[in-house]
C-alpha cells in the first residue's frame, strides 16, 4: 500500500513539475513579448510626436500666411472699414 501511495504521489509531483516548467516557459515568452511591445510603443510614440510637430509647424505656417497681422487690424480700426478697403 505504501508503494502504491508513493507511486501516485510521485506521479502527481511529476505532473506538477511539468506544469510548472510549462508556466515558466510561458512567463518567459510573455516577458519577451512585453519587451517587444514596449519597444514598438516607444517607436510609435516617437513617430507620433514627429507628426504632431510637423502638423504644428504646418499649422503655424498656415496661420502666418492666412491670418492678417496685428498691424492690419490696427490700420482698419484707425481708418474704418471703407477707407481700409481702398487703401
Amino acid at each position: 500500500m505504501t508503494d502504491n501511495f508513493l507511486q501516485k504521489l510521485e506521479e502527481k509531483v511529476m505532473i506538477l513539475l511539468t506544469e510548472l516548467e510549462d508556466l515558466r516557459f510561458t512567463v518567459q515568452q510573455l516577458k519577451e513579448e512585453k519587451a517587444n511591445l514596449e519597444i514598438e510603443k516607444f517607436n510609435y510614440t516617437q513617430k507620433l510626436q514627429g507628426l504632431i510637430t510637423l502638423l504644428d509647424s504646418v499649422d503655424d505656417a498656415t496661420e502666418e500666411s492666412v491670418v492678417p497681422s496685428q498691424n492690419t487690424y490696427e490700420l482698419e480700426a484707425m481708418q474704418g472699414p471703407e477707407e481700409y478697403a481702398t487703401a
